[in-house]
């Protein structure tokens, strides 16, 4: 069988989430374990390997094909600016208000950031 078989079976099917449910939970395990043994340059690689992204891609261009698979890309570029920010708000933010308050204005400040080039930038839609 090839993999657009597997990809059309998986697509049509919810096993998908429970797929996207187990990666999820793996990445934020080991994200956690590596972090708390003072690896933190191993836990961040493994927070930001693109493991999600690239079974979405997958799924996304055997649902839609490959303008799908454009439009998506392009939207996440969209959102690497906000997610900078996010990642900088916390990191200034822990030691000085906290880690949920950094959290909490770091997450205001990416929708914030990210509805606005939404609407400033043509062709996005939401």
């Amino acid at each position: 069988m090839q993999i657009s078989s597997y990809l059309s079976y998986l697509a049509g099917s919810d096993l998908r989430l429970v797929v996207y449910f187990l990666l999820g939970g793996t990445v934020t395990a080991l994200t956690a374990y590596f972090a708390s043994q003072g690896r933190g340059m191993l836990s961040a690689f493994i927070t930001t390997l693109p493991l999600l992204t690239v079974f979405s891609f997958l799924l996304i261009y055997a649902e839609g094909g490959s303008k799908t698979v454009e439009e998506y890309a392009k939207s996440l570029l969209i959102f690497t600016p906000p997610w900078l920010c996010y990642v900088a708000i916390v990191l200034l933010g822990v030691n000085r208000i906290g880690i949920v308050k950094s959290l909490i204005l770091g997450v205001l400040f990416f929708v914030v950031l990210s509805v606005l080039l939404e609407k400033l930038l043509p062709g996005t839609k939401p």
